[in-house]
């Protein structure tokens, strides 16, 4: 099969652009035929070739792999790739847009920046149009629109992370959504100690994140566990520039860093936390697991349904003292927390492999191309 997968930012950072790269990999291992589409940073980004920055205006292919990659230029030049890449539009030609999926079996948007270009594209090269929508309800952009409801209703397929997320689309009257999961963005960790009480966190650096009441947990913690330490790794907020740094040796600041960088990091780490209030599925969880790690996550419907309170980690509500709490109950409980990383390894390896994900979108598609020729 012949799958176009688009995503705006074909970065090897972030979560939707990593698990874009991580889904071609795995459906080439199945043998099928895949194309990463994405666009021409406007400036250097983490993660991007820097083949890509060199090449002469236009399109730029690159094949990695064996997987192809495909970053189309905009029709505004590098301010319209800035706009691009943080808003909701679509500036790339149309006739880019419909040369990068020809020949397509699938065409599979991942997130929504330009699904509407995409649909089109697909329905003018007579391919399927499957979207990955990552729906987040409450958020700017989310998804949640009137035109985006519409659209899900046409797509040949909508892919959900959770079921919670499917049921959000059923409950719109969409009728065929199918719930894969992701998988782990780490498959290697080096040969370290753990530490003794170490908190890592990795993300971007926003509130909804939960990052700003981590910060103000471990003021708590401290009181208690003064050689506590606290690893924060993930891109910065633009806001960032407004919060006072701490001249803090517990609280280390890492910006992004390389995969052999952030695997160490999980094997050193003694606990992940994340707090998150946003997430469709929050695959940091999945990475903590890998590496033997309990979790502390967010308080919401998506994120219960992967993390098992008490099992494979603590939830909490994105509260300094609440956070503070589950930090001390891990750190104070050694085998407790050993346990729950154990669970949480298990529930990976049983659930969310990539080999799984892919079959799962490969019965997605299989089924989305039965829908299209009932609909004929």
């Amino acid at each position: 099969m012949r799958v176009v997968i688009a995503k705006k930012l074909l970065s090897t950072v972030g979560g939707s652009e990593a698990q874009a790269r991580a889904l071609a990999k795995a459906l080439r291992d199945r043998h099928h035929e895949v194309t990463l589409v994405g666009l021409r940073p406007a400036w250097r980004r983490p993660g991007i070739p820097r083949a890509i920055y060199d090449a002469p205006p236009g399109a730029v292919e690159l094949r990695e792999e064996g997987v192809t990659y495909r970053f189309l230029p905009t029709r505004a030049g590098p301010v319209g790739a800035a706009i691009d890449s943080v808003l909701p539009t679509t500036l790339v030609s149309p006739t880019d847009l419909r040369a990068a999926v020809a020949g397509a079996d699938v065409v599979h948007s991942i997130a929504r920046e330009w699904a509407g270009a995409l649909e089109r594209a697909a329905r003018d090269a007579g391919a399927l149009f499957v979207e990955t929508p990552l729906v987040h309800p409450g958020q700017r952009f989310s998804g949640e629109g009137t035109a985006d409801v519409a659209r899900y209703r046409r797509d040949h397929a909508v892919i959900a992370l959770t079921e919670w997320e499917a049921e959000w689309y059923r409950a719109r009257r969409i009728r065929e959504v199918h719930v894969t999961g992701v998988g782990p963005i780490i498959s290697w960790l080096p040969e370290v100690p753990m530490d003794p009480a170490t908190v890592l966190f990795v993300g971007r650096k926003e509130r909804y994140k939960g990052y700003h009441a981590l910060r103000e947990a471990a003021r708590i913690v401290w009181r208690s566990r003064p050689e506590a330490r606290f690893v924060a790794i993930g891109q910065a907020a633009w806001t960032e520039r407004f919060v006072p740094r701490w001249n803090d040796d517990r609280w280390i600041e890492r910006g992004v860093v390389s995969e052999n960088d952030k695997a160490e990091a999980y094997a050193r780490a003694t606990v992940f936390a994340m707090p998150s209030v946003h997430e469709t599925f929050g695959h940091t969880y999945l990475e903590a697991w890998y590496a033997w790690r309990p979790v502390i996550a967010g308080d919401i419907p998506p994120i219960r349904e992967i993390v098992r309170d008490g099992i494979d980690g603590l939830i909490v509500s994105q509260d300094p003292d609440a956070i503070a709490r589950a930090i001390l109950v891990l750190l104070g409980d050694p085998l407790r927390a050993r346990r729950m990383g154990e669970s949480g390894r298990f529930r990976l390896q049983e659930r969310w492999t990539w080999p799984l994900v892919a079959e799962r979108t490969e019965l997605a598609y299989e089924a989305a191309r039965q829908r299209r020729a009932a609909m004929r």
